[in-house]
């Protein structure tokens, strides 16, 4: 992987000129793919049977243009150019206040997280509100508003989604798992919410037949090949009849992407396989849900620009954020890569900064994709 991601960047390091003058014509030359954006205009966050797909079914995924062999590179060599020209000054800045301390208001007696546990919980809060903005809602699913009902919330992270079910819907019981709790003592505070330390693998301490919905989001990584039916059945053990599902995944894979996005996704596949996940699951889980015994009500796909290229001022607005929580994926996630990589700090440093560079050049984009199943009555 190192002397792929290297070939790259040496490319990128020698052709700057030559590819911003090259993707100039990328629109006219149709070799990228058209994200779907209709969802901008169309979804007002309503619930809609599968007859109405928002969505037009995946696009053919067509190849980004590709440089001739001395189109590759520059911005690396001009970025280099400009940090060498650049005194470097050591500092550490002061940490600025993430979002998550300033939502949660944290209690001074629960033990602080480490500065990348607040990295991390920031960039999921940035993710969640992206998500909620773009598809209008925090849920697809109909979800009544009689009383007493349980909203589970499978791999819930930092809590933010939970935290929002339990305040709209302040009649039912709201329940998070995950195998590490949030670190917002606050959360507790609410009557209606609680979380439970449990691996999502293991048998759920919840009654069969009692809980009215769950959801799950942004867990792909975190569940092997084979743990995705026993997931699902478990799924199905606690759903009472008649229970809604709702799955919400990225593609493993980014769209549209650049010479070194190439590479680093090359990686991304190979670890993939090594850690035994499925890079294909997005194909297989309707068929898996089917096996369990769901009935598919609805799927849909959301594309999300990855950058400032779109014109609609919302889409470009949805554009910044994810750029800069695709950013900070990265950047959290360094200290792993750069030794997986098998690239330098500086070096792994300039191929970040070139990705973000391609997701403008070449117009990328986040998909995700939706499910939404129901138990039989």
């Amino acid at each position: 992987m190192g002397n792929q991601a290297s070939r790259a960047i040496d490319r990128k390091r020698e052709s700057r000129r030559i590819r911003r003058r090259s993707t100039v014509t990328l629109g006219a030359q149709s070799h990228t793919s058209q994200g779907n954006y209709n969802w901008i205009e169309e979804n007002n966050g309503t619930f809609l049977p599968i007859e109405r797909q928002l969505f037009e079914p995946p696009l053919t995924e067509r190849e980004a243009t590709s440089l001739s062999a001395g189109a590759v590179n520059a911005a690396m060599a001009a970025a280099a150019r400009q940090q060498s020209s650049q005194p470097i000054v050591p500092q550490d800045p002061p940490r600025r206040k993430s979002i998550t301390e300033f939502f949660t208001k944290r209690k001074l007696s629960f033990s602080r997280p480490s500065e990348e546990d607040f990295r991390e919980y920031d960039r999921m809060q940035r993710q969640h509100y992206l998500l909620k903005s773009a598809r209008k809602a925090n849920t697809w699913a109909p979800i009544d508003s009689t009383p007493d009902k349980t909203i589970v919330d499978i791999g819930t992270g930092n809590g933010i989604w939970a935290l929002e079910m339990a305040s709209q819907y302040t009649q039912s019981q709201v329940i998070g798992l995950d195998i590490r709790l949030p670190p917002e003592q606050s959360m507790a505070s609410m009557k209606n919410l609680r979380f439970i330390r449990t691996d999502i693998h293991d048998k759920w301490p919840l009654a069969d037949v009692s809980v009215d919905f769950i959801f799950q989001r942004n867990m792909s990584l975190h569940v092997k090949r084979e743990q995705w039916a026993t997931l699902f059945q478990e799924m199905y053990r606690v759903l009472k009849p008649g229970g809604y599902l709702e799955l919400v995944e990225p593609d493993p894979c980014h769209h549209n992407q650049g010479p070194v996005l190439q590479a680093f996704e090359t990686f991304t596949r190979t670890q993939w396989e090594e850690l035994g996940l499925d890079y294909e699951f997005v194909n297989a889980t309707k068929g898996q849900f089917e096996q369990v015994g769901f009935e598919l009500v609805e799927q849909r796909q959301l594309d999300i620009p990855i950058g400032e290229w779109p014109e609609e001022p919302e889409l470009k607005q949805f554009g910044f954020i994810n750029k800069e929580t695709q950013k900070a994926f990265l950047r959290n996630r360094k200290q792993d890569l750069i030794g997986k990589w098998g690239i330098p700090t500086d070096d792994y440093d300039l191929a970040v900064q070139e990705i973000m560079e391609e997701f403008e050049d070449y117009h990328g984009f986040s998909r995700y994709n939706c499910w939404i199943v129901k138990k039989p009555l």
